[in-house]
């Protein structure tokens, strides 16, 4: 392990990419666990915001306590607090897909990804992340693929991941590669 020590960032991220099929060179170097997104999500500093944030965090929490149907109602008030808030329409979609109402979900996604429209910022990267999550739940990995890649492109490190996963290609030549590396003998197709 004391040879580890004088590679550079770059080597240990090519290595961490040969032994995990998943991850890209570009994720580990940039530190895959971290979003950047390209714009933040400028919200107006107005009461109703304010108000509709408040909501949508008390919603949250009740969710987290498993208290999902006092959830769904407190994180409704914060849609209807300020119905033109992308990230309220997030946690309740988020919500919504807790609770196996896909279709809801979907929906308020559909809303949260109009009123991001030409945005780059965090609440169109989470509507997008989760729209890729249905549509590869309904077996459209093509549409899926598609919200992935453009959330991928503002900044998501999940929807990074979740493009190569998608990739057939680049995840077979990933395990020949890992294997090639490992030495085994025999590759299995």
């Amino acid at each position: 392990m004391a040879a580890m020590e004088h590679l550079s960032e770059r080597d240990k991220a090519v290595l961490r990419s040969i032994f995990d099929p998943t991850a890209t060179i570009g994720d580990i170097v940039e530190d895959a666990d971290t979003d950047k997104f390209a714009e933040e999500d400028d919200e107006p500093a107005t009461d109703s915001y304010k108000e509709a944030s408040s909501l949508c965090a008390q919603g949250v929490l009740l969710a987290e306590a498993g208290k999902l149907q006092e959830a769904l109602e407190v994180l409704c008030k914060g849609v209807q607090a300020a119905p033109e808030r992308a990230a309220s329409y997030n946690d309740r979609a988020q919500l919504l897909r807790l609770m196996q109402k896909d279709d809801d979900a979907m929906l308020d996604l559909d809303v949260a990804l109009k009123l991001t429209v030409g945005k780059k910022n965090r609440a169109r990267a989470l509507a997008l992340c989760q729209r890729g999550v249905l549509l590869r739940k309904r077996g459209a990995d093509d549409d899926a693929r598609e919200a992935f890649t453009e959330a991928a492109k503002l900044g998501s490190s999940f929807a990074k991941k979740q493009v190569v996963e998608l990739n057939p290609y680049a995840a077979l030549c990933n395990q020949m590669l890992s294997q090639v590396m490992r030495g085994e003998k025999e590759i299995k197709l």
